[in-house]
């Protein structure tokens, strides 16, 4: 467990376990490393170095009330890649994670990136009449704000239930509840209105690496389906048990599946150079 500050002066928390072909974690919305992903880590540590770290703001990185968009938070992903000096890494952004992933490489490019992985990942939040798979319409988006600002658990814990496709208890739906506030309000819904006002659609047809996709059939239909489609060298992997968070509902599959996907795109590369 460390921190590294970022130029602008923010202490970013980052954690390193095991050793092998980098996998890295980027963080949904307002959840924090050291508790969402405790179900994958181990597992994954056994063959890779897997890091994990908090978006500014959030978790057990430095609070600031500034640069809270999808264009900071992937500097401060770019940053922490070449601070450890990462190379032929596997980016896996978690919803928010996947936007902050495809304005990482359109802005930095893939030089230390050999593959990525999407979980749950939707390239505009935003409904449009162009767009079958919005969550959010402007007046909706505007609602969820304020009432974040006015009673935040109201508004969070239903959120939160959400993410999945099974009930949590009142105890785990607290404890997670509890996670989610060591984000302030005010970075929450800066950070969530970039994220929803933001369309990287024409995006996905020039990322250029591997790129596995994993969807909750539960969760939005036919979006993992068009996603599969728009990105030249992807994979699709459903989890028929999940709803938004498939590392959380069915982590043995999920953790096998990326395992195996990084060490695939591994021996292609090898093979590629022999």
């Amino acid at each position: 467990m460390a921190h590294i500050e970022t130029p602008d002066g923010v202490p970013l928390y980052y954690d390193e376990h095991g050793e092998g072909d980098p996998i890295v974690f980027v963080n949904g919305w307002t959840i924090d490393a050291d508790y969402w992903w405790q179900q994958n880590v181990e597992a994954l540590a056994e063959g890779h170095q897997v890091i994990t770290y908090d978006h500014r703001g959030h978790g057990l990185s430095g609070k600031t009330g500034d640069n809270h968009s999808l264009s900071d938070y992937a500097e401060d992903l770019e940053f922490l890649v070449n601070s450890l000096d990462l190379s032929d890494t596997t980016l896996v952004g978690w919803s928010l994670g996947g936007a902050i992933i495809q304005t990482y490489l359109q802005r930095f490019g893939n030089d230390r990136v050999r593959a990525i992985a999407f979980i749950e990942q939707s390239p505009m939040y935003r409904s449009a009449e162009d767009w079958e798979f919005g969550v959010f319409t402007e007046e909706s988006l505007a609602e969820f704000v304020e009432a974040l600002g006015t009673n935040r658990a109201e508004a969070g814990k239903p959120f939160i239930q959400d993410l999945f496709a099974e009930p949590r208890s009142e105890e785990q739906l607290a404890e997670m509840y509890a996670r989610t506030m060591l984000t302030p309000t005010a970075v929450a819904t800066t950070i969530l209105t970039d994220l929803v006002t933001t369309d990287l659609r024409s995006q996905l047809s020039e990322i250029e690496v591997p790129t596995l996709l994993m969807y909750g059939e539960h969760e939005l239909p036919g979006l993992g389906e068009w996603m599969h489609e728009q990105i030249p060298d992807s994979e699709l992997v459903m989890f028929a048990e999940s709803g938004h968070s498939p590392f959380w509902e069915e982590p043995e599959k999920f953790n096998t599946e990326l395992a195996s996907f990084v060490s695939r795109v591994a021996d292609r590369e090898r093979k590629a150079a022999d």
